[in-house]
């Protein structure tokens, strides 16, 4: 308690110290507001990475780039971290029943909730929203969004080209370009290419692949500038991920003995129109059209293991191909300042529709048996949307945001059950901003978010089973709503050698969407669903800091403390988890670095990232312990190249980034025992750029 009000206390103190100056303070622009402006004039918890500072980590994938934000995890359960947890919320996996995750996922505008991003090689920028944002962002930002944008076309010629080699037969090649066509129109192109065996050795098989990676990301972007009032844009997006999937040990290390390892494809398209017309004289009109349509097989060996292994043997996989195809809209007027309501308030007012269908075709084999589950889910959202700036004085603004949403599901299974549940929803923000002067803010906010309710395809399926019977209680699962109230403070100083942000939140959770599972006899049969649990808080406090400590030394200083209590909830296996911490949810969680420029061609960048122990599930109490990494990076520079030597996780540090809690070696009895998902051990390579 002490630690979290003396951080708040002396950021206040020293807001209240930064005095004004005409010097220009640093302008990082975040990109995914409703109106493009400066991080340190937003009220709200925003964090914002760049090229280069993705860079610092030699981060390859989002799951290297995520360690370095506070209070922001992510589960695996597949060849790669899918699933965000921001303050302690948000999903862990996706089965069969259908998840409308916590955290979403939009990049260049699009919705890839659920699908996660395949690369983060030479994007514009990564925003990572903290909080509930449902009147930016409606449903799938009950805890927050993340906001990928990839490298904008730009009417000058230039690009780059990037080579990786490292350990565990890795390579990565990867390149931009961008250039105009015309006077009005410019595109960009960046392809990435990313192969490695895996950190896994099957020995069973004799293979050191069966955890491969085999991912291909392409994006396009065209510009069009028909007038000088009108801008048009396209966007192209096509993933090709042909990954294994191996990654669980009966043995509890990095080899398996998988007879049938599994896979983890996903194959996307995607398209988009953007417009932004600007020849009224009161209103800009801005609007995107985006159309998505994904394939996914991902499967794995349920017994982890081979037939001879042991006369208790079983011999299970499980495989579920997905499909997904989804449209949708958004509208918006954003105000002049001729169009100012009154009082000086600047207003937005928009609408956003989509349409998502789902199907699932799920294949398990049990010996020799084949039991077949298949699917389908329409969902169609609709809302409306405003929000209001107002100058109140000279110094303090406020702004007053809300949605309102209306969702209507049609479910149908080979079952026979057939569904049609809607809900209307809302969310809200309010935040009061004081200018203290030119180089600090301090905020305040309340905010309300939610997220929508679903069906338990899983638990209608096995419900007359009589092992299962109490599954006929558990059809759907209600909506989850979160009410946020925040402090924040934004400064730099003088100088601008000291850059901090400082957010303190309290969130209520009501109807609190949980994971569950019934395993009867403690045998292979499970049963998974969503259920409510009454209530939740998470708490905390969350701060960056950046130091210029020398011309030639930055320092970066990023912190997060939480606090997380589940309200009164009691598994269906009796174990009582009131007012234990929530899943996925470590108490504290840092990245510190420093860039060193050792002279015009030499430079050195080191980073350590932690997080303490948490829970991995709201169904069972095993943990995860408390990690640490090391990473290191030697940059040599000369004129328009660079040459790369880094280290990630140098110590070779086993992060637990999955776990589950049951019985699964005949070896043992079967005896219930944690079983984890290991990040990746340390890597080593070289990367050489060309920037032309």
């Amino acid at each position: 308690m002490f630690f979290r009000y003396s951080v708040l206390s002396i950021a206040l103190l020293s807001a209240f110290n930064l005095h004004a100056s005409e010097q220009q303070i640093e302008r990082v622009t975040v990109q995914g507001d409703f109106r493009q402006q400066n991080i340190q004039q937003l009220a709200g918890s925003v964090v914002i990475l760049s090229e280069q500072e993705m860079q610092r980590q030699s981060a390859q994938h989002l799951d290297d780039v995520l360690k370095q934000f506070a209070n922001v995890n992510f589960a695996a359960g597949a060849s790669r971290g899918r699933f965000i947890q921001i303050r302690g919320i948000g999903e862990r996996s996706e089965f069969i029943d259908v998840v409308n995750p916590s955290v979403g996922i939009l990049i260049d505008g699009i919705d890839y909730a659920g699908l996660g991003i395949s690369s983060v090689a030479h994007p514009e920028q990564l925003e990572v929203f903290r909080g509930p944002e449902a009147t930016r962002f409606g449903t799938n930002a009950l805890a927050g969004m993340l906001n990928f944008t990839s490298k904008n076309p730009v009417f000058s010629p230039e690009g780059q080209l990037s080579a990786t080699v490292a350990n565990y037969n890795s390579q990565q090649l990867s390149g931009y370009y961008s250039a105009p066509l015309s006077e009005q129109v410019a595109f960009s192109l960046t392809l990435d290419q990313a192969l490695s065996d895996g950190f896994i050795e099957n020995a069973f098989l004799q293979r050191d692949d069966t955890n491969n990676i085999d991912e291909f990301t392409g994006r396009f972007k065209l510009s069009w500038l028909p007038s000088e009032h009108l801008q048009l844009g396209l966007i192209a997006h096509l993933i090709d991920q042909q990954n294994g999937y191996d990654a669980f040990s009966l043995d509890q290390n990095r080899v398996t003995l998988s007879d049938e390892p599994g896979e983890d494809n996903l194959r996307s398209k995607a398209l988009a129109l953007t417009f932004a017309y600007q020849e009224f004289a009161a209103v800009d009109l801005q609007g995107q059209i985006s159309y998505l349509n994904a394939q996914s097989d991902y499967g794995f060996d349920e017994d982890w293991s081979y037939r001879g292994i042991h006369p208790w043997e079983y011999s299970y996989q499980d495989r579920y191909l997905r499909s997904r195809e989804q449209s949708s809209l958004d509208y918006r007027l954003v105000s002049k300042p001729a169009a100012q309501l009154w009082n000086n308030t600047d207003w937005v007012l928009g609408v956003y529709a989509s349409s998502r269908d789902l199907t699932l075709n799920r294949i398990r084999r049990a010996e020799s048996e084949m039991r077949l589950f298949d699917s389908q889910l329409q969902r169609n959202n609709l809302s409306v949307y405003a929000e209001t700036t107002s100058a109140l004085t000279e110094q303090l603004s406020m702004v007053l945001g809300g949605r309102v949403e209306q969702y209507s599901d049609d479910y149908q299974d080979v079952a026979g059950i057939s569904l049609t549940p809607d809900a209307t929803m809302w969310g809200a923000k309010i935040s009061l901003n004081y200018q203290v002067n030119s180089q600090a803010m301090i905020y305040g906010l309340v905010s309300r978010g939610y997220k929508v309710g679903g069906i338990n395809g899983e638990a209608l399926a096995k419900a007359d089973d009589g092992d299962f019977a109490l599954l006929a209680t558990k059809a759907s699962f209600a909506p989850e709503t979160v009410v946020n109230a925040e402090l924040g403070v934004k400064g730099s100083s003088l100088d601008q050698r000291l850059l901090t942000r400082v957010a303190a939140f309290y969130m209520w959770r009501n109807d609190m969407q949980v994971k569950g599972w019934i395993n009867p006899d403690l045998g292979p049969e499970f049963a998974g669903f969503i259920d409510n649990a009454a209530s939740g808080r998470n708490y905390g406090i969350e701060m960056e800091n950046r130091y210029q400590a020398h011309a030639a030394l930055q320092l970066f200083v990023n912190v997060g403390y939480l606090r997380s209590k589940l309200g009164q909830y009691v598994t269906d296996g009796g174990l009582d988890l009131t007012g234990r911490d929530q899943a996925h949810a470590p108490r504290v969680s840092f990245s510190i670095g420093a860039d060193w420029f050792l002279n015009e061609q030499w430079s050195l960048q080191a980073g350590v990232q932690g997080r303490s122990s948490f829970y991995y599930s709201d169904g069972h109490n095993a943990k995860a312990a408390a990690s640490e990494q090391v990473n290191l990076r030697l940059n040599y520079q000369v004129a328009q190249w660079q040459i790369a030597a880094w280290l990630r996780n140098a110590f070779d540090e086993e992060t637990g980034v999955r776990g589950f809690y049951f019985g699964n070696d005949p070896r043992d009895e079967y005896a219930p025992k944690v079983y984890e998902q290991f990040a990746e051990p340390r890597r080593f390579g070289v990367t050489a750029s060309y920037s032309f």
